[in-house]
């Protein structure tokens, strides 16, 4: 199977693999300018994945999601920065956000969408053997991952929680381990710790309030989302958006905040600063013009609003992004 995986990850262009440390490292164009994502994936043996995530994107490819489609697997996903959406077989979706951990015994498809344009985290995956059989660690049965899959499996929803000082500790022992290349063992030994620790949790201790979504709900939130960004000189109101959809202005705003993580108006404005801070960078139009093409009748409203968010005015913005191209010769 680890061989088949690696195959289907290397046809993507760019990947690289370490066979040392059998380390497939897959790039993730960025949505945005600025430098792409990855996901660096380490294997250990036929026993699990380790995948180290960072995605500058609101979609990853479909073969990187599930490249084999294994039935029996044990996930555990820790969230360390951005928002990412967890569809359930149910057809429920519910969303995993920074610095909370979810233990997943197949109660999710292997479908992501990443509201927010970018995730960093890592997600643990471990194959299940058939009952009556145990997974083999370092020469030894080791019946962890299958008691913490059976604890999981009895609900219908991936457990979710706060992950808290001391499971965050096992997000940075992974950046260094992979940063300072101390070896897939090492790696994977802290991947056994931490299903150790999980299965020694309370399943039935609720850390997080979670908000579940119909598919129906969701979607309304993205069709909202792809309104505001299509045309952003154009506003509009919550009363607008909700007549398109037929539903209340308090529910569109609620499907809204539940799938971005903030309300739909201030989401829109920061789409705003970052379409008008690029024009400011990219071209010589007028700061009059910009203003209205991100939905400011004049230009004082405008600059305002910008040095509210970088601090600058528009204008000084653009001139030390050109003092900047003359320093690195661009």
């Amino acid at each position: 199977m680890k061989e088949e995986i690696i195959r289907q990850y290397m046809k993507v262009p760019g990947s690289t693999f370490n066979g040392t440390d059998e380390c497939v490292t897959i790039p993730l164009p960025s949505d945005e300018e600025g430098s792409d994502g990855n996901i660096a994936i380490w294997f250990y043996r036929d026993l699990a994945m380790f995948n180290l995530i960072d995605i500058r994107s609101q979609t990853i490819p479909g073969f990187v999601e599930d490249p084999i489609g294994s039935t029996r697997e044990l996930k555990i996903n820790y969230c360390a920065e951005g928002r990412c959406e967890l569809k359930l077989k149910n057809g429920e979706c519910t969303y995993l956000t920074a610095g909370e951990i979810s233990v997943d015994a197949g109660q999710a498809l292997n479908t992501y969408y990443y509201p927010t344009g970018f995730y960093r985290g890592y997600e643990i995956v471990i194959p299940i053997p058939n009952e009556g059989t145990s997974l083999v660690f370092m020469d030894e049965k080791f019946a962890v991952p299958d008691q913490l899959y059976e604890q999981c499996s009895m609900a219908n929803k991936p457990w979710i929680r706060s992950a808290g000082k001391f499971l965050h500790g096992f997000y940075d022992d992974f950046l260094y381990y992979t940063s300072n290349q101390y070896g897939r063992e090492l790696i994977f030994i802290k991947c056994m710790e931490l299903a150790a620790v999980l299965n020694k949790s309370d399943f039935s201790e609720v850390q997080v309030k979670r908000t579940y979504c119909t598919a129906s709900q969701v979607e309304i939130a993205k069709n909202v989302k792809e309104i505001l960004t299509k045309d952003l000189s154009i506003r509009f109101t919550a009363k607008e958006l909700a007549v398109r959809f037929g539903i209340s202005e308090t529910a569109l705003k609620n499907y809204f905040r539940i799938v971005y993580g903030t309300g739909y108006a201030e989401y829109q404005q920061i789409k705003r600063m970052e379409r008008s801070a690029r024009l400011l960078r990219e071209t010589d139009d007028k700061i009059a013009d910009i203003a209205m093409a991100v939905g400011y009748a004049t230009q004082p409203k405008f600059g305002a609003a910008f040095k509210a968010c970088y601090g600058v005015t528009p204008l000084e913005y653009r001139r030390q992004n050109r003092l900047l191209e003359l320093k690195e010769g661009r």
